[in-house]
């Protein structure tokens, strides 16, 4: 695998270059008292709560672990960029992590349509990329060698929606309103695979720009197809005035999104924005990757619960930083699995030797050399009286089989 061992005029960033070490020794972005791991993701805009709550999440167990003895006598640094969920800043930030900062790793990166732009650079690079915000199947088909996911795809997700509306609840016309980009084609596929495994289609399909709140034509035309669903692919505040604009039009199908969207930002904008009705909260339903955030029972909801009031007192909790804590635990275990003598090599081998590990969220960790997808199974939830989205089951979807367990 390529290596860049040192480069001159980033040597603040990387301690220890110089030192005569055997080459086996040195790998990029490691020094004998430092990790450096890089980040692109929106932390300000439109989807700046998703970035920056994924970040704060992480850096909840990083800061822990760091002000302990680290990994192997090395502290985690996490130079975080921001992309403002636009694909082109993503690029560039990755190029200079990669070439200028000359990071270990590249870790939390946020959305479809930005890290989707850097899949080709990742690959040349030869650089492992942890724990992508996002469930599309650009990351998990084909085979990405150096892409490690951790939560459960977006095709998951759609099978799970899908199952509980048509099987469940029996409700047949199913339209969906997408972020025309391709993050919300990728929900869409999912969408339309689940309904043909059922012999169905959509009733209707309407699109928006990324970023753009003019949802009005769309839900008139949603609206006309008399959907009894809505599966709503975007971020927080067009699809809460899309509920809010359908709800007053007297349109009131059920409407669902994806664990992208942030549910306490997603709730924020129903809630205090666009000032949806309590009578109208539960027909909002988000399917969710990682535990309820304020279920105590488990061990590492807990330990996240305390270390971000710890470290970040001013936050909530929520479903988006605990996801970015979660990729943290992940790794911090593979690093200390990868040993002192710490490599690309030995930290991808040790992901890949990753089986079972119990990191106290109710699932198991689980990778190998093939299977780079850590986590499987989604949780619905749907937005309560107080205003939070709260789980309310689980299920577990492998191929469209469901194992559905009350948490």
């Amino acid at each position: 695998m390529k290596r860049i061992i040192c480069l001159i005029t980033f040597i603040l960033f990387v301690s220890g270059c110089g030192q005569n070490k055997p080459a086996a020794e040195i790998s990029t972005g490691v020094s004998d008292n430092e990790i450096v791991i890089g980040s692109s993701a929106a932390l300000g805009g439109f989807a700046g709560f998703l970035g920056t709550q994924t970040i704060h999440g992480s850096l909840a167990y990083i800061n822990e672990i760091n002000a302990g003895a680290g990994i192997h006598g090395r502290k985690i640094r996490l130079i975080s960029t921001d992309d403002h969920y636009n694909p082109a800043e993503t690029v560039t930030n990755t190029q200079k992590l990669i070439a200028q900062v000359g990071v270990f790793a590249l870790f939390d990166y946020v959305g479809t349509p930005t890290t989707a732009q850097v899949v080709d650079i990742v690959h040349k690079a030869e650089i492992p990329l942890l724990g992508i915000f996002s469930g599309a199947e650009i990351f998990r088909t084909p085979y990405r060698p150096y892409i490690f996911n951790v939560r459960d795809s977006y095709y998951a997700e759609a099978e799970s929606a899908i199952s509980y509306f048509v099987d469940k609840m029996n409700l047949k016309k199913i339209a969906v309103l997408y972020q025309e980009d391709t993050f919300g084609v990728s929900v869409l596929s999912g969408v339309q695979l689940a309904l043909e495994r059922r012999g169905m289609r959509t009733v209707a399909t309407e699109t928006f720009a990324r970023g753009a709140m003019n949802v009005e034509q769309a839900m008139l035309n949603i609206k006309l197809s008399e959907a009894d669903v809505v599966i709503m692919v975007g971020t927080y505040s067009p699809l809460a005035k899309f509920v809010k604009i359908s709800n007053d039009a007297g349109f009131r199908p059920y409407f669902h999104t994806v664990s992208f969207v942030g549910s306490e930002a997603f709730a924020k904008e129903l809630i205090q924005i666009q000032k949806i009705k309590p009578s109208d909260y539960s027909k909002i339903i988000v399917t969710q990757v990682v535990p309820d955030p304020f279920l105590e029972e488990l061990s590492g909801v807990r330990e996240y619960r305390e270390l971000v009031k710890k470290y970040f007192p001013n936050d909530e909790p929520n479903y988006v930083a605990l996801e970015g804590f979660i990729n943290a635990k992940v790794l911090v275990k593979a690093l200390e699995i990868a040993g002192v003598d710490l490599t690309r090599e030995k930290f991808i081998e040790a992901l890949e030797s990753m089986h079972n590990v119990d990191i106290g969220i109710g699932k198991e960790i689980t990778y190998s050399v093939l299977g780079h997808q850590g986590l499987k199974g989604v949780y619905y939830s749907k937005l309560s009286e107080d205003g939070k989205f709260r789980v309310f089951n689980q299920v577990n979807v492998v191929l469209g089989y469901k194992d559905e367990t009350n948490p």
